[in-house]
């Protein structure tokens, strides 16, 4: 059995998903816990797929972990949870054939071990990551929830992570929050708590609504999706509470009906929520009210796409947001499955401006904004932290499989501040806290051609304010050759690679004002013209930024800004 010593002390949990492999010899035990040379935990016997289980720990002595070389242990953990805001988890990792430790002291080198591993963009310490939940603000606390599959780097039965920070860009990892009803491995099937948000009620405390997929999903069509609401354990830690709120659907909606956001309406002293689903076969919004937050009731359908989505492979709305942003009200939307003819881009997500009254959404315009011109932003999550409206989104997609070898997948974009500019477009801007991590930068400017080189090029931000209406090209090249470029051609902006695939990149804008460019480990996010067009794209090929081509039509001198973005895991 390997063997390792734990940082014990009373109230200490640990807390590891863990399965016995073929070659299990049922005589002795799969992982015992042992203080002062006595047993206080073991377990036994375990299922073939992995099962979650939990140690509490009453005394100060230490303790001293085994595990038999027959268990396949995914995720392991130990916490305190009167120190685990402050100190986050220890995680246990198995690594050539033994078990360490890796708390906050060990997690910069952690995350800096991976070459594309990015520093500036949150991703899970290991395992598969996908949409944001429960964005909020408690206190001086910014929380992320996020949707977790500890047993895999793939997709699989949806649990809820959780992070912390003061800044949203230095986290703190604490234990998963939530879990599906059922392991639904044991039932061969998919499904668990899918996504949702966070109301903080009057108290000050949030409430968290999600969507549980029951495992039906997996045997027969008509599966169902329920609404579910939880709350804090008494530590904020744990999903409490937990109770089924909305378990029917109304006439005429598909069995898609998913990613609740709820918020108290004052005027109309009641809950309104929103659901992103399908009616009449058109994806659609859909909005439930209620008086107590509790017992709901289907008011109407809030907005349905226009037919060409249907039309074109859409087959639902996926978390829908609504949120008032200065005197508009502010849909968001993605649609599953859509695929856009012209450009080939799926993932989209969509927006639009207009009036809410009375829980009628009236837009500004039948025309849909497209908030991301690539298609690595997806299930974007807003939340008003008091000052301003905040938004992370999950920076992958369901087409592209993760290329390299690696510990985890998925990460979120770096969270942007989302305002409506006087065209009425909705914006989007990096937080004012990325200025806290510049480690380095230089001023220079070009006229026509320039290349400018990097000493440690793995995580830069780029500014411009070209004021021009004339064809240019930013090119980020790597050593090893591979290169991702920003282009305008005075009619589009677009992004290219050195190896095209399938989808164009590309809006339509007849002059570029200013530039943000951030690359952080082939993470490429572009803000044109106060973040009105924005642009992300993941790239695999591109570990570091050595130098930058400049390519400019003979215009004015043009000043740019390159900083070097130190880490945020220190």
């Amino acid at each position: 059995m390997q063997q390792i010593l734990l940082p014990s002390s009373h109230g200490l949990i640990f807390e590891c998903w863990l399965k016995k492999t073929l070659n299990c010899n049922d005589d002795k035990p799969l992982l015992i816990l042992q203080s002062n040379d006595k047993t206080v935990y073991k377990i036994v016997d375990a299922p073939n797929f992995y099962e979650h289980f939990s140690y509490l720990h009453f005394g100060n002595q230490p303790l001293s972990l085994m595990i038999s070389d027959a268990v396949d242990i995914s995720l392991a953990y130990i916490y305190k949870p009167e120190e685990v805001y402050q100190k986050g988890v220890t995680y246990l990792n198995h690594h050539q054939g033994q078990f360490e430790l890796i708390g906050m002291a060990e997690m910069e080198e952690w995350y800096q071990s991976e070459a594309y591993r990015p520093q500036q963009h949150f991703s899970p310490f290991k395992a598969w990551m996908n949409d944001p939940n429960g964005l909020c603000k408690i206190g001086d606390i910014y929380h992320l929830f996020y949707q977790l599959h500890p047993n895999n780097t793939e997709w699989g039965p949806m649990h809820w992570g959780h992070a912390i920070s003061k800044d949203l860009l230095r986290w703190t990892h604490l234990p998963v929050f939530n879990h599906p009803q059922q392991n639904l491995a044991a039932l061969g099937a998919t499904g668990g708590a899918f996504s949702g948000t966070a109301y903080i009620n009057e108290a000050g405390r949030p409430e968290f609504f999600y969507t549980e997929r029951l495992p039906a999903y997996d045997l027969y069509k008509d599966y169902i999706e329920i609404q579910k609401k939880a709350e804090f354990d008494r530590h904020g830690i744990k999903a409490a509470a937990i109770r089924t709120v909305i378990d029917r659907k109304p006439e005429k909606v598909g069995c898609d009906i998913r990613d609740p956001k709820v918020w108290y309406d004052k005027e109309h002293q009641l809950y309104r929520m929103i659901l992103g689903s399908v009616y009449e076969g058109s994806p659609a919004i859909l909005q439930y009210t209620s008086q107590d937050s509790e017992n709901w009731t289907f008011s109407n359908v809030l907005y349905q796409a226009p037919a060409y989505f249907s039309q074109n492979q859409g087959r639902c709305v996926e978390c829908p947001d609504f949120f008032p942003l200065g005197d508009k009200w502010v849909l968001i939307m993605g649609i599953v499955g859509y695929k856009e003819v012209k450009t080939n881009r799926f993932n989209l997500l969509y927006a639009l401006t207009g009036q809410f009254d009375n829980g009628e959404f009236l837009p500004d315009s039948d025309e849909l904004q497209v908030l991301d011109f690539g298609t690595e932003y997806y299930a974007l999550q807003t939340f008003n932290d008091g000052q301003r409206q905040i938004g992370l989104a999950w920076l992958f997609n369901w087409a592209m499989k993760k290329p390299i070898a690696s510990v985890y997948s998925g990460e979120m974009s770096i969270p942007k501040t989302l305002t409506i500019n006087d065209n009425n477009r909705v914006c989007m801007q990096p937080i004012a806290e990325l200025d806290n991590y510049v480690g380095g930068k230089t001023q220079f400017k070009i006229e026509e051609k320039h290349t400018q080189y990097i000493n440690d090029g793995k995580t830069i931000r780029l500014r411009l304010a070209p004021n021009t209406i004339k064809p240019f090209s930013i090119r980020l090249k790597s050593e090893n050759g591979h290169w991702i470029a920003l282009e305008f051609n005075g009619e589009k902006v677009s992004i290219v690679e050195d190896e095209p695939c399938d989808s164009l990149y590309e809006t339509e804008v007849n002059h570029v004002n200013d530039i943000e460019l951030l690359f952080d480990a082939g993470i490429f996010e572009v803000f044109v013209n106060g973040g009105e067009i924005c642009a992300t794209k993941r790239n695999y090929r591109i570990p570091a930024c050595s130098h930058i081509d400049f390519n400019f039509e003979k215009n004015n001198k043009i000043a740019v800004r390159l900083e070097t973005l130190c880490t945020s895991w220190i």
